[in-house]
């Protein structure tokens, strides 16, 4: 994970999230250490503010607090953040949990279909082999879908997965 040493810079962690290497950092609130790397416990802003001591960054997560959740709803061309719940040969389902990187009050239900996955021939995707339940996905929405959920593409190269566990060690994050 790349961080910045300006202070001023803050990105998105949810729950489970690699923030660093143990390295020069003290955590703070809402971070553990395992395994000599800091993970973040909450769903929030991550900072990271000098400590005093030379070369030493203290890891903070600010929590988002059920009134700083956003009540919006997704609409076409936003984009989303959401948990991939089940992965079938022709789509993909996702539950949203924020939007343009708010965090919602209510998650909502997406689909990633097969043709919205990549700019290449969809022929030649295999599902299983892009996504995972429990990844941790970025897309934007396409369309308004049915009732059941919004319909979602990871077409763009800024979107896909942003998180996810490794198969091979369920200890190690990618």
């Amino acid at each position: 994970m790349q961080h910045s040493t300006n202070r001023a810079t803050a990105m998105f962690a949810v729950p489970g999230m690699e923030l660093s290497e143990q390295g020069n950092f003290s955590i703070g609130t809402g971070c553990y250490c395992l395994h000599q790397r800091v993970y973040a416990s909450l769903w929030g802003r991550v900072s990271f503010q000098e400590t005093g001591e030379a070369n030493s960054l203290r890891i903070d997560i600010q929590p988002r607090t059920r009134s700083q959740r956003s009540t919006c709803v997704p609409t076409v061309g936003d984009e989303v953040i959401g948990k991939v719940l089940k992965v079938t040969w022709r789509a993909v389902v996702v539950e949203i949990f924020a939007i343009q990187e708010k965090l919602l009050c209510y998650t909502f239900r997406g689909v990633v279909r097969l043709p919205d996955v990549a700019t290449t021939s969809s022929d030649k995707i295999d599902l299983h082999n892009c996504f995972r339940p429990g990844d941790i996905i970025r897309a934007q929405v396409v369309s308004l879908g049915d009732p059941q959920a919004y319909y979602l593409s990871t077409s763009r190269s800024c979107d896909g997965v942003i998180y996810a566990m490794s198969s091979a060690d369920p200890n190690q994050r990618i």
